[in-house]
């Protein structure tokens, strides 16, 4: 008895340092889910509500920074280190720590999302916010509105570029140029989103970039 009890314990442990690693959970769930046949995009954004999609395995299409890119942030002026493509862009901070920002409500068209080809406007759209920002000297205040942080760990935020002559509001001027999509269906206020839907329906009128495709 003595010894089936102790191999019981043994049993024991080993389940539960199995349990704690993070790293062997995820490879449980998509090895459960690789045979099931249901790592799929949908499945994924499902499993990515109960599971962090880090944990999964699944890396963001805009390939996040392996640490230190959790929000919220505070607000106020940060300085960009690097521009990922026109909707996603690098903040640092006076430590070294580097921080991932999506630009909230505004879409623009894929350039380095693995397995996908650059979309029409995408390079433009890139070398637009490449552009303004280092017209701001790579300055640009963040200001959260709705959700703060996504699924991949990106906060999600308003930005505006610190010009010369005063503030620009980066997500409406990508919009207005027609460089992005309006992504209204998420949370933030509605005075945001109006000003976004307007900013689509005149890049629209005007036929400007992506809305100059047949």
């Amino acid at each position: 008895m003595a010894r089936k009890s102790k191999r019981s314990r043994k049993t024991k442990i080993s389940w539960n340092k199995l349990l704690k690693s993070r790293r062997n959970l995820a490879a449980i769930v998509v090895m459960a889910l690789s045979l099931l046949g249901l790592v799929n995009p949908d499945v994924r954004d499902r499993v990515a509500e109960v599971l962090p999609l880090q944990v999964l395995g699944i890396s963001d299409p805009n390939k996040p920074l392996p640490s230190k890119t959790q929000g919220p942030l505070t607000e106020g002026v940060w300085t960009v280190v690097h521009v990922v493509d026109g909707d996603t862009f690098d903040v640092g901070d006076n430590a070294g720590n580097k921080y991932r920002i999506r630009i909230i409500g505004a879409d623009t068209p894929e350039t380095v999302k693995p397995n996908t080809p650059v979309q029409p406007f995408g390079p433009e759209a890139s070398e637009f916010t490449k552009r303004k920002i280092a017209e701001a000297n790579n300055r640009v205040r963040l200001a959260f509105d709705g959700d703060q942080v996504d699924r991949y760990g990106r906060s999600l935020a308003m930005v505006y570029l610190q010009m010369p002559n005063g503030e620009v509001w980066l997500n409406e001027l990508l919009i207005r140029e027609g460089l992005a999509r309006a992504q209204l269906q998420y949370r933030f206020s509605k005075g945001a989103k109006e000003a976004f839907r307007l900013a689509e329906e005149e890049a629209k009128r005007a036929k400007r970039n992506l809305w100059s495709l047949p």
